[in-house]
């Protein structure tokens, strides 16, 4: 992975374990995708997808490529979703989550902080 890409993760990670925390609410998303590119970082990992069908969420969200992570949370206060370890590049994924976003049209999705959240391999 490029070093701008995961400091732009990173960061983009840690600004949304920020926001979530102290949010009263967030908004779920529902798509499928391609998995692209896994990512790790400190206390962020997950999968950059490539969107395709928008079933829950803004449909401008088709063709995007967005991460989808997990964050280093207290799993009492903030449960965690899923992520399926057999995930592989160019898999057909499906993703339910938190959809976090920083301005219009810049989305990311969080898979704290309900156990029902997840990504995993779509066998269509």
């Amino acid at each position: 992975m490029r070093p701008n890409l995961k400091a732009y993760i990173l960061l983009t990670s840690l600004l949304f374990v920020i926001y979530i925390f102290y949010s009263a609410s967030a908004n779920d998303t529902s798509f499928d995708g391609h998995a692209l590119e896994h990512f790790q970082d400190v206390g962020a990992w997950g999968w950059i997808v490539s969107v395709g069908n928008v079933t829950i969420g803004p449909a401008d969200m088709a063709g995007m490529n967005i991460s989808v992570y997990m964050t280093s949370a207290n799993p009492d206060e903030y449960p965690p979703g899923f992520i399926d370890p057999d995930i592989a590049v160019g898999d057909h994924v499906a993703v339910y989550g938190s959809l976090q976003t920083t301005q219009p049209g810049d989305y990311h999705v969080l898979l704290v902080g309900s156990k029902n959240y997840y990504l995993k391999r779509d066998l269509i």
